[in-house]
């Protein structure tokens, strides 16, 4: 049997069920959407060059960054001081991420122009997330609301794709290095707590109603509760300032009343860093405080401070059960 002619319309078309569905199957992953000022090219319009030419020049107006996709949504806005997330209480937007971004928006190239989706893969190329697609809008704006950039982006296997506003035709655009898109923890300017544990001298755990737990570095470098048993339990304890990765923040002003618990690390520099524990709406923060009185040189205390004070972390779950844990079975060896 010989074996039908396909006419260019036919293998355009093959060609992108053949990549849409492919991805579709696989997980398309993370998307993106990219729209701009101007409308949309039509069905089959060729494009080169950069998707946005006259980003470079101007990024600097830019006061307004909004992401929008199925999963989430929110805002950057450039304040006084900076920019910020006001949904996080206004808290600081990391620098190296919003740099990123621009980076990345202003570096973008057109690579093609995907053939019209027939009614078959029509569902998988929709990536607008106003219209239930599983893109992220991103648009950039000005003081005064004018969008410098309105961009909707979304992956399918290892193709980018981009659709422009108002338009329908869909755009595949070269790789570059986008920031997290869908995460607004993502762009927060949060404090690290990686504290080496050859720094950490001893530990101290007040908690109401519990006899305070004291922590020591042994011999060997490990720890120990002074008057009890080494155990994993107390050195996952001492190390708190060591693994802690905050999950959220927000206004150190709304934690009322006295701390569930006290975890102050004490640094063979004499800086001492204490965590102050709180439980509001369901989840678990922390406040940091700092006392440098001890401290050979004041500066990292100062630094910690600069970053964290008026500020509530939020913390896992298991961490908040391991500094809950009643000091008698804290001073016994695990089982």
């Amino acid at each position: 049997m010989t074996k039908p002619s396909l006419t260019p319309g036919d293998l355009k078309r093959r060609d992108i069920l053949i990549r849409l569905a492919s991805a579709c199957a696989g997980g398309a992953g993370l998307s993106y959407a990219a729209q701009t000022l101007k409308p949309g090219g039509r069905p089959g319009e060729q494009k080169s060059g950069k998707v946005f030419p006259n980003l470079a020049k101007q990024a600097s107006k830019v006061t307004r960054i909004s992401l929008n996709s199925r999963s989430s949504q929110f805002e950057l806005v450039k304040a006084e001081a900076g920019w910020v997330l006001p949904q996080s209480d206004f808290h600081p937007v990391a620098n190296d991420t919003l740099s990123g971004l621009i980076k990345a928006l202003t570096d973008v190239r057109y690579v093609r122009t995907l053939p019209p989706p027939t009614q078959l893969d029509a569902q998988v190329s929709q990536i607008a997330p106003l219209k239930g697609g599983d893109g992220v809008l991103i648009s950039l704006e000005t003081k005064d609301t004018a969008q410098v950039a309105t961009v909707t982006l979304a992956r399918r296997g290892e193709m980018t794709l981009a659709q422009l506003k108002g338009g329908k035709a869909l755009y595949e655009i070269s790789t570059v290095d986008w920031p997290p898109l869908d995460s607004p923890k993502a762009w927060l300017d949060l404090p690290k707590f990686d504290i080496a544990p050859e720094r950490i001298a001893t530990v101290e755990l007040t908690r109401p109603d519990q006899d305070r737990l004291d922590i020591v570095r042994r011999p060997d470098g490990g720890f120990a509760p002074v008057g009890g048993t080494p155990s994993p339990r107390v050195t996952d304890i001492a190390l708190i300032l060591s693994r802690l990765e905050p999950q959220a923040v927000m206004a150190a002003i709304k934690l009322r009343g006295a701390p569930a618990f006290s975890h102050s690390t004490s640094l063979k520099s004499g800086l001492i860093i204490t965590l102050d524990g709180f439980e509001s709406a369901g989840r678990f923060w922390v406040k940091v405080r700092t006392d440098t009185s001890k401290a050979a040189s004041p500066e990292e205390g100062e630094r910690w401070t600069t970053q964290t004070n008026s500020w509530a972390y939020a913390i896992p779950p298991s961490f908040w059960t391991q500094l809950m844990t009643p000091t008698p079975s804290l001073l016994q060896a695990s089982p």
